[in-house]
């Protein structure tokens, strides 16, 4: 049987990469948009459509209502968003084109992955590698959450530019290595890691390269940085999340227990959660230093394999082994919140690293008197074991909600999950239940969406007041165009003139032609007997959307009016 397996064809092996994919995947392939769908994709206007690729590259990559402006946020990554725009062109927001688009090339990459490895092992050690690496339960979530399509396409060109880098040995092949650097970059930050362990191949084992690699590749970092600094800034970060808000010192007190996370999950990846926030600011023996012990002994152990390795083989296999090792050590060196990042832990994070700790592996199953029976016996059994969980992962993913509710079981402080709980509640007219899961979201971390829809839940029960005090909480955090919309709404009965002032200048200054603030500034410009101010404000508001015909004219005749708000049960008369 090995034998056979030795003698299968790239294309073949491509072929058994591809139906193990679509048979683990498929369960998530309907799935629908949740999270940073909505901000990314479905409202966001210049994602709409593909003729609107300048503004991808001038911005972040979520919506805040600003029209054909720049998307904001504080990460760089114009290809996914692009990607996007694509897809959403062509196919409209349906779910399975994203998802289908995703699996692809996550397969592809496994695919890739496989003709590297087959540069250090046999066929057979080589596929059972791509196989664990492509069904493994701690990349399942690189598959069905949209938003890591960021971290399909980093490392799709990045695996792909490494395996260029393999297989011709040119210097020309350089060029095409920095173009699929440079797309790389432009999907994630993490690509810097690609171009770390390209530099580190090159210097190891094909030094006449790597000089001319150097030169090489300083026009298309160039470039990304100025991309980047002229949208985004260089070096910023959003503070959305507990981890975000520590210094140096508890970030490094966490570190420990956030290794510790990816080697338990590696071995039993059965307790996974989209996202986890928790954070260990203080020492203590529990969460720092027991974690750190354990970390330092399975690092140890492959300190001790190299040792050994050193004396048994090859300088180039031993070189392999060192090369894959500073692979896995790079990926999590980025990911150990040294450079603070949105959320503690990641299943996604662990993607790259998940590759060069499997080429360690491949190294020492190949290095020692080990049955290659066994190898396989036991990797199908893997296989197997991995790819039923993460099937049965994807099927966690077919509502939001009971994903949210998953999650809360596993991460108990996602924050994020209470929030899209709270939400399910509103939409069943469930309010104060809903009041109840977003106090506890804001209770973990406070936010701007959260306070956000706290002040919508209190405007459900009838507490007008609370959310309009929950709506000034709110933009503490955050300038959701949303936010200053209902604030402008309540702040007609509950605002009073001076806060008015400061609240329509900062609103304006974000968002100068939204109709609804303009009509309500009118409004309350009236209430306030400035009728030449209400002019001014209802004709900008007419001129940037729509706007009722009765109240234009009632404003512009310098008439009453009568206002009947619905969402806040209140009727006013204007004089």
């Amino acid at each position: 049987m090995l034998a056979k397996i030795n003698k299968l064809k790239n294309w073949q092996v491509a072929i058994i990469i591809a139906v193990m994919g679509f048979a683990v995947f498929s369960t998530g392939l309907i799935s629908p948009f949740r999270d940073d769908d909505i901000t990314q994709i479905t409202s966001s206007v210049p994602v709409h459509s593909i003729t609107h690729i300048k503004v991808l590259f001038e911005g972040g990559t979520f919506y805040e209502g600003k029209g054909l402006a720049p998307l904001s946020g504080v990460y760089y990554k114009p290809l996914m968003t692009t990607v996007y725009s694509l897809l959403y062109t062509f196919f409209g927001p349906r779910t399975l084109a994203f998802h289908l688009f995703q699996l692809l090339l996550y397969i592809a990459s496994a695919v890739l992955l496989f003709l590297v490895f087959k540069y250090s092992f046999k066929t057979v050690l080589a596929l059972l590698l791509a196989l664990i690496f492509l069904v493994h339960p701690l990349n399942s979530q690189v598959v069905f959450a949209i938003p890591a399509m960021q971290d399909v396409l980093f490392f799709f060109f990045g695996i792909l530019a490494f395996w260029l880098l393999l297989r011709y040995r040119s210097v020309r092949v350089l060029f095409l290595v920095a173009l699929c650097l440079f797309l790389s970059m432009l999907s994630k930050e993490t690509a810097v890691a690609f171009i770390f362990i390209s530099f580190l191949y090159l210097f190891i084992f094909n030094r006449e390269r790597f000089y001319k690699f150097i030169w090489i590749m300083l026009v298309p970092v160039g470039l990304y940085l100025a991309l980047r600094i002229n949208a985004v800034g260089l070096l910023t970060h959003e503070n959305s999340a507990p981890i975000d808000q520590l210094g140096l010192v508890g970030r490094l007190f966490t570190a420990p227990s956030i290794m510790l996370f990816y080697i338990t999950r590696i071995v039993f990846p059965w307790k996974l959660a989209s996202t986890y926030y928790w954070i260990y600011p203080t020492f203590s023996f529990r969460h720092v230093l027991l974690p750190l012990l354990i970390d330092l002994t399975v690092v140890g152990c492959f300190v001790y394999i190299g040792g050994l390795l050193h004396k048994r083989v090859s300088k180039a296999k031993y070189y392999t082994y060192i090369f894959f090792s500073a692979w896995t050590a790079m990926g999590l060196l980025l990911h150990l919140q040294i450079i603070p990042l949105d959320t503690t832990v990641f299943e996604p994070y662990f993607y790259f690293s998940m590759a060069g700790l499997l080429g360690m592996i491949g190294i020492i199953l190949g290095s020692f008197k080990i049955r290659p029976t066994w190898i396989l016996y036991i990797a199908v059994i893997l296989i197997g074991l991995f790819g039923i969980r993460s099937a049965v992962r994807g099927l966690d993913w077919e509502h939001p909600v009971s994903l949210a509710y998953k999650d809360i079981s596993v991460s108990p402080d996602d924050y994020v999950a209470y929030n899209d709980i709270a939400i399910n509640f509103n939409r069943q007219h469930n309010y104060a239940e809903a009041v109840n899961y977003i106090q506890h979201s804001i209770k973990i971390f406070p936010a701007y969406f959260n306070y956000f829809n706290l002040g919508v839940f209190e405007n459900n029960l009838g507490n007008h007041q609370q959310a309009y005090n929950s709506y000034i909480t709110a933009l503490k955090y955050g300038n959701d165009v949303v936010i200053y919309e209902n604030l402008s709404e309540l702040s007609i009965v509950y605002g009073n003139r001076s806060f008015d002032e400061w609240l329509f200048t900062k609103a304006l200054g974000q968002f100068p032609d939204n109709s609804k603030i303009l009509t309500n500034l009118a409004i309350i410009e009236d209430k306030y007997n400035d009728n030449t101010a209400a002019k001014q404000y209802i004709q900008e508001a007419a001129n940037n959307g729509p706007v009722s015909q009765i109240l234009y004219n009632k404003i512009m005749n310098d008439q009453s009016f009568n206002l009947n708000l619905q969402d806040i049960n209140q009727h006013l008369k204007i004089q």
